[in-house]
């Protein structure tokens, strides 16, 4: 890093993210299942059909993540995410000239498309670029973005539902998304320091100290050697079980809160959970910084396993409040709790190979959580069978990871 620099561009890059992470990632999110209840009752179409929408987008990313993340380590990222905003805008736009179930599954296979390569992948393709020293801190800030969005855009979309239709709100969102995006990823973001001359946040710091600090023990095994033995295949049930509690939790608790409260109610208690979670991924880096995996790891599952309690009394509108706040404290075991256990067990250079698999498993997940639990509201008219399922697996996840965690220490070099 320039010594003469008083402020390094670097953060900007993170505020940038910041901006992609709240606009981009909410619409697809937490905030989807907005439209749930608007569209099944013009189109008359179940609410499992309308969550095939999710299915398919996330499915999506179990084959493109890797071939999204090779293109932009390669190729020019401005230019790649440029017409990735341009082309999300326009397919989600799409939904709203639907006529039937099948064309929002043909927007939503587009729109995924675009999706992988304008927002989390680059994002931490850019972040990692640009900062050595506080790089999680970077990381952290950018990804918080997607709470935030979450908080200010639910009123925004509840506003917009209740005075346009569900058609002019995907319109509305779409044309926000290009105009806050787009010029962030075309005159702002750069792929690396180097660009501009500049050098990573704390790469001179590291050249210095790299020698003195002693790499971290890791999984004394190929990730190859590994995936036959039990812990890795506990860890992937983890990651499994994890994907599908959280696309079940932000998927199904909108149309579930608002056949309970109201529209007003489901978009305060989104905007609660969604701020809350910024704090909540911070307090489950710092219990693992400070007291280690299994901390980190208790502290997120039971807050999350806590939740589906709560909604089983969900009836009571005070309940429903607790429960965002639990929320919004164990959500980070969607995206903070992943990556740690996977570096626990598999620090250096086997961390990305490990990660590439153990997300996979995450994405079937995604992919599948919201869809099962709209299946079984169909079938039984409630939610309350979900809510009990899905508290066991939050269990499920609990006790696959510390043992996974536990069981890999027989592997660690000495």
């Amino acid at each position: 890093m320039e010594k003469n620099k008083k402020f390094f561009y670097g953060w900007w890059i993170v505020f940038g993210c910041v901006l992609i992470t709240s606009t981009i990632v909410p619409v697809v999110m937490s905030l989807s299942n907005k439209f749930l209840i608007p569209v099944t009752k013009e189109m008359g179409i179940s609410r499992s059909a309308f969550s095939m929408i999710s299915t398919i987008l996330q499915a999506l990313g179990i084959f493109l993540s890797p071939i999204v993340a090779k293109k932009i380590a390669t190729g020019d990222i401005r230019k790649i995410m440029s017409i990735s905003v341009i082309g999300f805008s326009l397919a989600y736009a799409s939904y709203s000239f639907a006529q039937n179930v099948f064309h929002l599954y043909i927007s939503a296979f587009v729109v995924g498309i675009f999706y992988f390569s304008s927002t989390i992948i680059p994002v931490s393709i850019i972040i990692t670029n640009w900062f050595v020293k506080q790089r999680g801190f970077a990381m952290s800030l950018a990804m918080t973005g997607i709470g935030v969005g979450g908080f200010i855009f639910s009123p925004i979309v509840t506003y917009l539902l209740e005075t346009y239709g569900w058609r002019i709100s995907y319109r509305i969102m779409a044309l926000i998304v290009f105009v806050i995006a787009f010029p962030v990823v075309t005159f702002l973001l750069r792929k690396k320091p180097e660009d501009m001359g500049l050098k990573a946040y704390g790469a001179d710091e590291n050249i210095s100290t790299s020698k003195k600090s002693p790499a971290k023990s890791s999984v004394d095994l190929t990730v190859k050697e590994s995936s036959g033995k039990p812990f890795f295949f506990l860890m992937l049930i983890g990651m499994f079980v994890c994907g599908f509690i959280n696309a079940a939790a932000l998927g199904q608790f909108p149309p579930a809160i608002q056949e309970l409260h109201g529209p007003i109610v489901q978009a305060a208690i989104i905007s609660l959970y969604s701020l809350i979670g910024c704090f909540g991924k911070i307090i489950i880096g710092w219990l693992n910084d400070k007291f280690g995996i299994m901390a980190s790891t208790i502290f997120g599952c039971v807050t999350f396993a806590l939740i589906f309690i709560f909604m089983l009394m969900g009836s009571n509108i005070t309940m429903i409040y607790v429960m965002a706040i639990f929320f919004g404290l164990g959500m980070g075991i969607g995206n903070v709790s992943p990556p740690l256990i996977v570096a626990e067990m598999f620090g250096g250079n086997k961390y990305g190979e490990a990660y590439g698999i153990a997300n996979s498993a995450v994405q079937i997940g995604l992919a599948t959580g919201s869809l099962a639990v709209a299946f079984m509201y169909d079938k039984f008219g409630s939610y309350t069978n979900a809510w009990i399922l899905l508290f066991v697996l939050t269990v499920v996840t609990l006790i696959a990871w510390i043992a996974s965690v536990k069981m890999s220490k027989k592997y660690v070099r000495n």
